[in-house]
């Protein structure tokens, strides 16, 4: 017999051993509270194990203690993410109790070895045994606080500390807040060590007073910032604020910031997090997305990449484009939740010195000349070799008539791509085109439904003809061979058609595109006289000041088709691309 039921020798070590409670051992861990007592005298373990045993049951008290108030907080709500105040006072307030509790320690007094009677008493530390027990505990809580280790016995000791009568906090399994918890009372443990260890050479070092526990604010029922962005893209999606495409772009911006600043309680991001973000877009590649380097990689590895490849960072519009995608969350964000600072992204935008319409260039005379004189107008080789001579007519085809009309319009590409047969009314006293949304596969970006009287230039050249043909073979797309994309435009495959096509022919230069025909019709708008309000109504701009304030808005055809007429381009001649009527 060993002389204690829990007293365990193996080799020539004791250990004391007990199995846990059949009532805590579900949670508990582990089934046995085993571990050595360094000693191989039977009389030295016989009386460490005693202590032992008293701290062991204290052990299994505190943790039935800690289920009983755990299980009272179930019907608590569980709380995303704790503040970094609170927990300091969490730390603040187990600092107190581990020297309160070395304070109760010594008013009990410590064990004399030398008296016969101390055994028959509750087993007490002798000075020297607790001494040696807090430096043998301080040093391997050091040890892993050095490296970062997480000692188990501080994951235990946060759910007992959150279960404290004036915290009782039931923090979310999955909480962020976790690890710097355990972490602050891994310090804490160290500093109350080295309180101690003070205590033991006769210093007095007072007890600190325990802080009150802010748990209120804890509780606040703001969502995390990945949840509050989800419930912002199906608000705009239910009302249909944007496009596919626009909705996509904002996403994208969004789910960057996301990956930036980290994924908390909304309330908890301030102005830095906004900056950081900025910071990281002013070194940002361009098509990081696409880039074999990035396209792979977080923002933070893309600016990386790009610094040491020395790789073109993206442009001041394509930075605010960002900034106001994430803005624009800030600011619905705002109104749905109390306690945020404001908008984050509020008076971040960079400067922008190019002008809008230096952006994008029209053609020039000589460009529109070679252009329209090119294959695909005067006979390509075939439909798919568009940039060779040959005798495939093109006429029934978008990519005949779409630089003509938008020449001649001034409208979008995806507002021509989407124009259905019956928006095209030839047959009426002044013939024009319905730009309008009304459709289910149509948008427009700004304003309502528009009519837009058809230029001259576009009839002499056939229009009415290809019209007259395709009606034949009833309603729907005017044309057909245009496919939506994913976010439901049919202006994508024209638009990186034309690009292509005007390279191969020499027209292409920096700035220019397929928008590039309606910096081509505000120039003509302009040197023929037509009045700005004018102009924007025929190229579908909201109208501006007051104008567009009141009133329903909109002109009647006739004045649109006088404003029309002013319209021409001196320097083009298109007879060789005319039709008889």
């Amino acid at each position: 017999m060993s002389g204690h039921t829990r007293l365990y020798r193996r080799d020539s070590t004791y250990y004391h051993r007990a199995a846990v409670p059949k009532d805590i051992v579900a949670t508990y861990g582990k089934v046995e509270e085993k571990f050595s007592l360094r000693t191989k005298d039977y009389a030295e373990a016989l009386r460490l194990v005693k202590i032992a045993a008293v701290e062991v049951d204290e052990m299994f008290l505190n943790h039935r203690r800690a289920l009983e108030k755990a299980n009272a907080l179930t019907d608590q709500p569980e709380v995303n993410e704790i503040t970094t105040a609170q927990i300091n006072e969490i730390k603040a307030s187990y600092l107190h109790s581990l020297l309160e509790e070395d304070v109760d320690i010594r008013a009990d007094g410590f064990e004399d070895i030398d008296d016969p009677e101390g055994f028959e008493h509750t087993p007490r530390p002798t000075f020297e045994e607790y001494t040696e027990t807090n430096a043998d505990l301080a040093a391997g809580t050091r040890h892993d606080n050095a490296r970062g280790k997480a000692d188990p016995f501080f994951v235990a000791e946060a759910e007992e500390v959150l279960s404290w009568e004036d915290i009782e906090l039931k923090l979310s399994p999955q909480s962020p807040s976790w690890k710097p918890l355990r972490k602050a009372l891994q310090e804490a443990h160290i500093e109350a060590a080295q309180a101690i260890d003070q205590r033991n050479h006769g210093d007095v070092v007072a007890t600190p007073p325990r802080p009150p526990v802010t748990t209120p604010s804890a509780h606040v029922t703001t969502p995390m910032l990945s949840e509050a962005l989800n419930l912002w893209l199906d608000e705009r999606r239910v009302t249909k604020v944007w496009t596919d495409k626009a909705r996509d772009s904002y996403v994208h911006w969004t789910n960057s910031f996301l990956d930036v600043v980290g994924d908390h309680p909304i309330e908890r991001y301030k102005k830095d997090d906004a900056r950081e973000f900025k910071r990281l877009l002013l070194a940002l590649p361009k098509h990081w997305r696409k880039l074999p380097e990035t396209r792979n990689g977080t923002i933070q590895e893309a600016v990386e990449v790009a610094q040491s490849l020395s790789l073109e960072t993206i442009s001041p519009a394509t930075i605010n484009k960002a900034l106001n995608r994430v803005g624009n969350f800030w600011g619905w964000a705002e109104g749905h939740y109390d306690n945020l600072t404001g908008n984050l992204i509020g008076g971040l935008a960079v400067n922008d010195n190019v002008k809008a319409r230096d952006k994008r260039k029209p053609f020039s005379a000589d460009q529109l000349t070679t252009l329209f004189s090119s294959p695909l107008f005067i006979g390509c080789r075939s439909e798919r070799i568009r940039g060779q001579q040959g005798n495939t007519d093109m006429r029934d085809t978008p990519w005949f008539w779409l630089p003509i009309l938008s020449l001649y319009s001034g409208a979008r590409l995806n507002e021509l791509c989407q124009l259905h047969v019956d928006d095209v009314k030839m047959n009426d006293e002044i013939p024009h085109l319905i730009l309008t949304d009304e459709g289910e596969d149509q948008s427009i970006k700004t304003g309502n439904t528009r009519r837009s009287p058809l230029h001259a230039q576009p009839l002499a050249i056939g229009f009415a003809g290809f019209v007259k043909e395709r009606r034949k073979h009833g309603s729907g797309l005017l044309f057909t061979r245009l496919k939506q994309n994913k976010f439901g435009s049919y202006s994508d495959r024209m638009s990186k058609d034309f690009a292509t096509y005007i390279r191969k022919v020499g027209v292409w230069e920096d700035k220019t595109s397929f928008h590039s025909f309606r910096h081509n019709f505000e120039d003509a708008c302009r040197h023929g006289g037509v009045a700005p309000h004018m102009m924007d109504a025929l190229q579908g701009h909201s109208e501006r000041g007051q104008a567009g304030r009141y009133g329903k808005g909109g002109y009647g055809l006739a004045m649109l088709k006088e404003a029309m007429d002013q319209v021409q381009y001196p320097d083009l001649d298109l007879t060789h691309l005319h039709r008889p009527l």
